[in-house]
């Protein structure tokens, strides 16, 4: 059908990193801002749309007077707000509770600045677009969004739709056509002219035209604003905002499209490892933080929620689609996403850390007589806990290693200690003090290190031995650039390491420690299996020495599932594929399943598998590439490669639970119990501490702060939930399927 109207969106893309650094991205942000409000005065039918409250900020900081306009604009419907995030997020890899997030900083600036909230999210860059997004969206509080990614090559859908969640929230959803910003090619008017006319005789009868320069932004050429003048004399063409657009599809017959939208850039879901494990680490920490101000304000309170305020609304920009999925520039990974990165850090360890310290000044510690350890859990639920790190086993020279843990009634918790990361430590003796705990929900515990007869049978190798027998690491031929455009999969495997030895390291009744050494071509490394007492899952550490560039490794395992479905962790919702041996992303775990169990993996920081229908499940740990190589430019190589050299990962081996108990467990085994050294301490007004309690505990609670609980329900069937502070009941409530819900407590 030949189209009635084509609506002409103002728009310039901004990427505040990517080919460049920050300040460059900074300085476009008031650059292009400053040129396009000059615009707007001259031509006062334009209009213009700009997202990401990280931009406003900014400009509000370092030029008022700019700010001012823009708010005017704002005020006469002719700059439009839209996207609502601190920026324009990855949407593929990255977790449901970060996109809540800048749904929640973003909007909240928006509010705040310009008195408008935000009902269009808009990430028209992000490399595709995660199952569970319409239910974030919808629980974020926007009702529309704009995409781009994957495209008409990649993926045949319409371009119109309502997208449905997992929960049947919808939202209207629009793929633009070839171009977020207007085509660099376009220099003449009759080229600008062809693309009209080729939208208006191929496209839907109401469909965009977005209009502007980017990427680096720079706003309009005005000769191009002249002969966009020139063609609406001709054609149907209106200027437009995208509210207004959205206002009139909405009145149209719109089919429904359901579940992910993918596959455009693989190579992203890999690409330099080293910043996807650091803002991993940093969320949890940033969680903790949270959920211990709730439990223990303490006279700074307020202080602390502030500076773990603005550390969020900092932290979220690192989820821009141009750093999380890797393909910016090395200097800006290794000065600014560092800085803000462990700016954020900083800031939720040091809350962390002062707590806990509050704790140990203030619980129960008159039986420590040769000092002790304080263990706490971040989760609402029951756990068994690891804790290991590095100490003294015999700080007093008595002559013998502490080897047990004893609570203040006289309760035995077995003590092993593991070789250190040091080979040495003050005074001779140094070593990592392991112990497997039971701690309560939201649970404290002290411990006396001790002596007693608390060993019991030790765990010997059988499971690792068990493990290696299932694994084997395809190396790949790796031709594709950093975003891994136009591969399906990551190549084609040319091999497999060779094991060259296998050692025992340890063997106790708390942890055991299998080393199996592996070799290809000029490159090592080690797989330490460890498996600890009474957790199912072996915690596996892949250290390397990769030397081989273009050449991706991978874990292959032998599921024994050759007939059933691969289910994974998407970002707050579960997702079912076939087998279908293309590179495939997923968030916390993947798993292959049947009706007989599950075999696959927990892994934090590692977000790309593929798979096969005999039963092999295959995680990418490592893809070395050339930092931001974009095909069909060949790289000069002055930047090097990522992750090439020593590279770590660490994850989990997780065989015969049920799919349905995974988001759970994997909660469990990456918010980690946290622990800190303690001595007996003066007595003095024990820290009245709450103790929140969900029910039942296989239900993931993502987020705990200020009295409000983010619930999840991953289940295909209503769950009923009840929150207890103290023993006593706050709240009760039934979950839909796959609903997430914040649940906000009265406070006291």
């Amino acid at each position: 059908m030949s189209a009635k109207k084509l609506y002409v969106i103002g728009n310039s893309h901004m990427d505040p990193i990517w080919l460049w650094r920050l300040r460059e991205g900074r300085s476009t942000w008031l650059n292009t801002c400053r040129s396009v409000v000059r615009m707007m005065k001259k031509y006062p039918f334009l209009k213009f749309c700009r997202s990401s409250s990280a931009c406003y900020e900014w400009i509000e900081k370092c030029d008022p007077a700019l700010f001012g306009e823009i708010r005017q604009l704002v005020e006469e419907g002719r700059w439009e707000l839209v996207g609502g995030w601190v920026e324009q997020s990855d949407t593929i890899i990255t977790s449901g509770e970060i996109l809540l997030r800048q749904a929640e900083y973003g909007k909240r600036y928006f509010r705040e600045k310009f008195g408008r909230d935000v009902r269009i999210g808009y990430s028209v860059d992000a490399f595709g677009q995660n199952a569970g997004l319409p239910k974030l969206l919808k629980t974020g509080g926007f009702d529309r969004y704009v995409f781009m990614r994957p495209m008409e090559h990649e993926k045949s859908m319409p371009d119109l739709f309502r997208w449905r969640g997992d929960d049947g929230s919808l939202v209207t959803a629009f793929r633009i056509k070839q171009a977020y910003c207007t085509m660099p090619d376009w220099t003449k008017k009759e080229q600008l002219f062809d693309w009209i006319d080729r939208l208006l005789e191929t496209g839907a009868e109401y469909q965009t035209f977005f209009f502007g320069i980017g990427d680096h932004g720079g706003g309009f050429f005005e000769r191009q604003i002249e002969w966009l003048l020139e063609a609406a004399r001709t054609r149907p063409l209106e200027f437009s905002t995208l509210s207004h657009y959205f206002d009139v599809i909405e009145k149209t017959e719109l089919p429904v499209v359901e579940g992910e939208l993918t596959h455009h850039s693989p190579g992203c879901y890999s690409a330099v490892g080293s910043i996807k494990r650091d803002l991993a680490a940093t969320e949890r920490n940033l969680l903790k933080a949270e959920k211990i101000l709730l439990e223990a304000p303490g006279p700074d309170g307020d202080a602390d929620r502030a500076r773990l305020d603005a550390a969020w609304n900092r932290y979220l920009f690192n989820y821009f689609h141009d750093i999380y999925p890797g393909t910016s520039i090395r200097a800006a990974y290794e000065q600014e996403v560092r800085d803000l990165t462990g700016a954020a850090n900083l800031a939720a360890t040091d809350i962390l850390e002062k707590r806990l310290a509050r704790y140990g000044a203030t619980v129960k510690s008159d039986f420590l007589t040769e000092g002790g350890v304080l263990l706490w859990n971040p989760l609402p639920r029951p756990v068994r806990a690891v804790m290991s790190f590095d100490t003294w086993p015999d700080p007093n020279k008595n002559g013998r290693d502490f080897n047990v843990l004893r609570d203040a009634a006289g309760n035995m918790v077995p003590l092993e200690w593991l070789r250190a990361a040091a080979s040495f430590g003050p005074f001779g003796t140094w070593g990592r003090a392991t112990a497997v705990v039971d701690l309560p929900a939201s649970g404290l515990r002290v411990f006396a290190w001790s002596y007693g007869d608390a060993a019991g049978k030790k765990l010997g190798f059988d499971r690792q031995r068990a493990a290696l027998e299932r694994f084997t690491f395809p190396v790949l031929a790796d031709p594709y650039d950093t975003w891994g455009h136009g591969a399906p999969r990551l190549g084609d495997t040319v091999g497999s390491a060779e094991l060259t030895a296998c050692d025992e390291m340890a063997d106790g009744a708390v942890a055991s420690w299998l080393r199996a050494a592996y070799r290809w071509k000029n490159s090592t490394f080690k797989l330490d299996l460890i498996a600890y007492a009474g957790i199912p899952e072996l915690f596996i550490r892949w250290s390397a020495d990769w030397r081989e560039p273009d050449e991706t490794v991978k874990i292959s395992l032998r599921t024994g599932i050759p007939s059933g479905t691969i289910v994974s962790g998407q970002a707050l919702a579960v997702l079912k594929r076939r087998p279908d041996e293309n590179e495939q992303p997923f968030i916390d775990w993947v798993v292959a399943a049947d009706k007989t169990g599950t075999a696959g993996f927990i892994a934090g920081s590692l977000h790309g598998y593929d798979s096969f229908g005999s039963g092999e499940l295959r995680l990418t740990l490592n893809r070395p590439v050339h930092y931001a190589e974009h095909a069909p430019n060949p790289p000069h190589g002055d930047e090097g490669y990522a992750d090439l050299g020593e590279v770590i990962r660490e994850f989990w081996f997780s065989a015969g639970r049920p799919a349905e108990e995974l988001p759970a467990i994997a909660q469990e085994r990456l918010m980690e119990a946290e622990r800190f050294e303690i001595t007996a301490a003066s007595d003095g007004n024990a820290l009245y501490r709450p103790e929140w309690k969900i029910e039942p505990p296989e239900l993931p609670v993502t987020a705990q702060r200020g009295g409000a609980f983010r619930l999840w329900n991953p289940a295909n069937r209503p769950r009923g939930f009840r929150l207890f502070r103290d023993g006593v009941e706050q709240a009760s409530g039934e979950l839909f399927p796959n609903e997430v819900r914040e649940v906000v407590l009265e406070q006291e």
